[in-house]
């Protein structure tokens, strides 16, 4: 936008107009009479404007407050820059124009601009304060500590300054000038909380713990009856390792203000210290039952001591009796009904269990932990029905929680459901276009298996190359497909090289191993599948003792001849599952052999 242009659009000005611009520079614009600050930079003079040039600032200046309502930051900058031509010394157009680059992310130009604005009207309390925010912002503190002891000068009763003095110091470590700035205010306002605490943090920088502890003292001098500050007395006195002061005060605490909740949890951290995990516990329980401690205050603390308070078997019934005195006091507190929950599941009542996480639920329909644990629940119970009614609910309050689809997924497949598994998997990738590649493999993979189940080999292949692609590193898909390679007999060299990845990144992994022993089965490398079937029974868990893997190994000796050991490991497959006719066939052959 060329100064032509703007000149042309410029409407006559009105006696008003002008009024008003000659009013605007009383306001903003200041004559100072000496130079500013240490470099001995002359102050401008302001200029003297005539009508029509008054009228022409006034015009863009006000464009360019438009132009800022508008959020047209750029026209506005362009605007404010026509102001400077006509008037460089305007205060008012440089605070401007440092806000915008400010906006703009242009801190070098924005802090010039503000500069200049506080040499143009250095008596005005918002133009340093801008400008020394801005130094802060850029970490310039010498800079700004200098701007701001010039505003403490020019404002002494001002007790802002006193604050931004204190913050400052405190960036450039200078912990006694910052508390001497707040001492300054302390003047003015008196002791007060935020004063002391603030001057008791930085003594403690200082690590003059008496002087710290000596504005505590201060703050339950002057407010005697506020237990609160004799608590954070006893607990600075715990932090400073002086636990018997610390309970000195705490009982006198509960001698003049029995119902105090606060001083309850600290008497459990002094308990704690002392290893009286008993009487700490009863504290925690004192305070929870009080109803003058906050809400939020109770579930901070019962999440600290969920795990103890679950581990106390001899007060179950006490423990059970506390969830339910913080459900009547806060029926509508999430966290309530979600510690409530974890306790039931501690004692195994899972379905009440679910009561209690469903009330969460309806609370907060995006509490994705609570459904994430009831579709835990559910699924230990093998509760396919409720898992798939569970998860429609889920999606539809969080479409974007890849677990819930896995969740439904699985509970298909186990129905039987191939088609609608299919869908639910192909709808995940959909909507989770910006999932993380690990995730979109686990989908592939997902779909790679149930057109396995549903004997379509070449689209079952098909997404475990996809899978692989997008998260090479996945094993649970490269174990998956080098034993179905190897069922099918096909590729068995590329199925070796996916099954040795396996084995190499999960060494004790006895479902690995065995299809790393399967592969060599199939290729006649007898002795080597002898060695990896050996290593996947051995690593077998006692709960996830494999018919599968038995009954390979079982093949394996058979290959080798070793008729007697193929029958030990058929008998025992044969005794996981007694109806499986093929193992009753080879159990039955190899004992006419040995006859």
């Amino acid at each position: 936008m060329s100064k032509k242009q703007h000149t042309s659009t410029i409407p006559k000005v009105s006696p008003l107009g002008r009024f008003r611009g000659a009013f605007l520079l009383i306001l903003l614009l200041i004559i100072p009479a000496a130079a500013f600050a240490k470099g001995k930079t002359t102050v401008p003079l302001a200029v003297r404007l005539s009508a029509d040039q008054q009228a022409r600032f006034d015009y863009y200046f006000f464009e360019a407050q438009r132009l800022k309502n508008i959020q047209q930051y750029d026209s506005q900058l362009d605007a404010l820059r026509m102001c400077l031509e006509i008037d460089s010394t305007s205060a008012a157009a440089q605070s401007e124009t440092g806000y915008v680059y400010a906006r703009l992310n242009w801190p070098t130009e924005s802090m010039r601009a503000f500069r200049k604005a506080v040499e143009a009207a250095p008596e005005n309390w918002w133009y340093r304060t801008q400008y020394i925010s801005m130094l802060s912002t850029q970490k310039l503190y010498p800079t700004a500590i200098e701007q701001a002891e010039e505003l403490r000068k020019r404002f002494p009763q001002r007790e802002e300054v006193y604050t931004m003095l204190s913050s400052l110091y405190k960036q450039t470590g200078e912990f006694d000038k910052a508390i001497g700035a707040l001492n300054q205010l302390e003047v003015f306002t008196g002791i007060n909380e935020y004063l002391s605490i603030e001057k008791f943090q930085l003594y403690a920088l200082l690590k003059k713990d008496n002087k710290a502890i000596e504005e505590i003292l201060k703050l339950t001098q002057k407010y005697p009856q506020e237990s609160r500050y004799r608590v954070l007395l006893g607990d600075i006195y715990m932090d400073q390792k002086q636990p018997r002061k610390a309970y000195e005060i705490y009982q006198q605490i509960l001698r003049d203000d029995p119902g105090n909740p606060f001083v309850y949890v600290s008497l459990s951290n002094y308990y704690k210290l002392n290893r009286q995990d008993d009487k700490a516990l009863e504290s925690i329980v004192s305070a929870l039952k009080n109803p003058e401690l906050p809400s939020d205050t109770k579930m901070d603390i019962l999440g600290q001591y969920v795990d103890q308070l679950l581990g106390s078997n001899q007060k179950i019934g006490e423990t059970e009796n506390l969830f339910k005195i913080l459900i009547d006091m806060y029926p509508l507190d999430e966290m309530a009904h979600a510690y409530y929950a974890l306790f039931l599941q501690h004692q195994k009542r899972t379905a009440e269990a679910l009561e209690e996480l469903e009330s969460v639920i309806n609370i907060n329909p995006k509490n994705e932990a609570a459904w994430k644990n009831s579709l835990q629940i559910l699924t230990e119970k093998n509760d396919t029905t409720g898992v798939l009614s569970l998860t429609e609910r889920a999606l539809h309050e969080l479409p974007e929680v890849p677990e819930f689809y896995f969740y439904r997924s699985i509970a298909l497949y186990q129905q039987q459901k191939y088609e609608e598994a299919l869908q639910t998997n192909f709808t995940a990738i959909e909507n989770l276009t910006s999932a993380a590649p690990p995730v979109l493999s686990s989908f592939y993979g997902q779909i790679g298996d149930i057109y396995f189940k549903m004997d379509d080999r070449v689209h079952a292949f098909e997404n475990y190359e996809k899978a692989l692609e997008a998260n090479p590193a996945n094993v649970y898909i490269m174990n998956n497909y080098a034993y179905y390679l190897s069922v099918e007999g096909t590729d068995l060299r590329k199925a070796e090289r996916m099954s040795a990845k396996t084995v190499e990144l999960e060494p004790n992994n006895s479902t690995y191993l065995d299809t790393y022993a399967w592969i060599f089965y199939k290729q006649g490398n007898y002795n080597l599948a002898r060695i990896y079937i050996d290593k996947a029974v051995s690593n077998m868990k006692e709960d996830e003792i494999s018919e599968v893997i038995l009954e390979h190994s079982g093949d394996i000796y058979y290959a080798l001849k070793n008729t007697e050991k193929a029958l030990e490991m058929w008998q025992k497959a044969l005794k996981l599952n007694e109806s499986n006719a093929e193992l009753i066939k080879k159990t039955d052959q190899a004992k006419n052999e040995i006859k």
